[in-house]
């Protein structure tokens, strides 16, 4: 059995682009991937859908490359923890249920201690397994890093 975890701030984002934020089976949170967006390239703090949700709101047959990552590299990746906080609270878990985590980098080397600093502000221990892959791009343009994260599901 499954279950597809969509926050309404992204059911256009399942609807259009055909995928969930997160799908819940046999007690694991299987979490897309996210990158820290916003409807302008600043940062919206804890905000951190709202990215996905105007740019489809605004233009109901946007690409995904019609996002707007957020300008600042510190303030991209707090967002896209943000926003797996938020979809992981979806399905009523947070982020000291993770897991694994496999995060994607544009530019990894530049951006390294940056983005260190931050996930080690949002997990703590025990830590969750961790796979860092640079790649030479993400589907949004101006993205420097992609989480993508497994979670424990609480039972009740």
């Amino acid at each position: 059995m499954r279950k597809s975890v969509i926050p309404s701030d992204l059911r256009d984002v399942y609807e259009r682009w055909h995928f969930a934020p997160a799908v819940i089976a046999n007690g694991l949170i299987f979490c897309s991937g996210i990158i820290g967006t916003s409807t302008d390239g600043e940062a919206p703090g804890r905000a951190g859908l709202s990215g996905a949700k105007a740019t489809l709101d605004d233009h109901t047959d946007a690409p995904i490359s019609a996002l707007q990552a957020v300008r600042d590299p510190k303030a991209q990746f707090e967002t896209a923890f943000a926003a797996l906080q938020l979809i992981l609270a979806e399905a009523g878990a947070e982020l000291s249920d993770i897991v694994e985590l496999t995060s994607y980098h544009v530019d990894m080397a530049r951006h390294w201690q940056s983005f260190v600093a931050v996930k080690d502000a949002y997990l703590t221990s025990p830590w969750p397994a961790w796979t860092a892959i640079g790649v030479s791009e993400l589907a949004v343009p101006g993205g420097l890093v992609e989480l993508r994260a497994v979670a424990l599901a609480k039972t009740n």
